[in-house]
């Protein structure tokens, strides 16, 4: 693995490890719930968020791949997330980041680039894969709202990322 990948992939599993830790915390009698629920706005649940991580991950995954960023992309294991148990979901965020390490140890992967929509000439791997990153701390602070609303406590590994 390269040196970049090495330190992306450090940088990226720590705040994994933030999220991963987050979700072991939400009672699975709460994975449905929703911050927002109007008839003009629903929040996500973090059930649709979990999947929502797993989905993007594979969708970043699969780009780096294929050389083209695809986004929405229906993956069959998680159409229907709201049948899913936090353990299934959370077997499925483990094994992205088994293929991430995998797809990374390739040092040829960084000779590609990837096509994009939103830039007109194609980019290098790692400034999509700091776009990842970039996801994964996103979700960060949405689960904090989360947090604070069902009252789950701080934990230790959040305390020491983010104070």
């Amino acid at each position: 693995m390269t040196t970049d990948a090495k330190y992306f992939l450090d940088k990226f599993l720590k705040n994994r490890e933030i999220i991963t830790e987050f979700y072991k915390r939400v009672p699975e009698d709460k994975l449905d719930y929703r911050m927002i629920d109007t008839t003009e706005r629903k929040s996500d649940t973090p059930r649709e968020s979990l999947a929502h991580l797993i989905d993007t991950t594979r969708d970043y995954i699969n780009g780096i791949k294929n050389g083209e960023m695809k986004f929405n992309i229906t993956y069959d294991d998680l159409s229907h997330p709201e049948k899913l148990t936090k353990k299934q979901l959370m077997d499925k965020l483990a094994q992205t980041e088994k293929e991430l390490k995998s797809l990374l140890s390739d040092p040829k992967i960084f000779d590609k680039k990837l096509s994009v929509s939103w830039e007109k000439e194609p980019v290098s791997i790692m400034s999509i894969l700091w776009d990842l990153g970039s996801h994964e701390i996103l979700h960060q602070g949405w689960n904090l709202a989360i947090m604070d609303h069902l009252n789950i406590e701080r934990f230790p590994q959040l305390k020491i990322m983010w104070g």
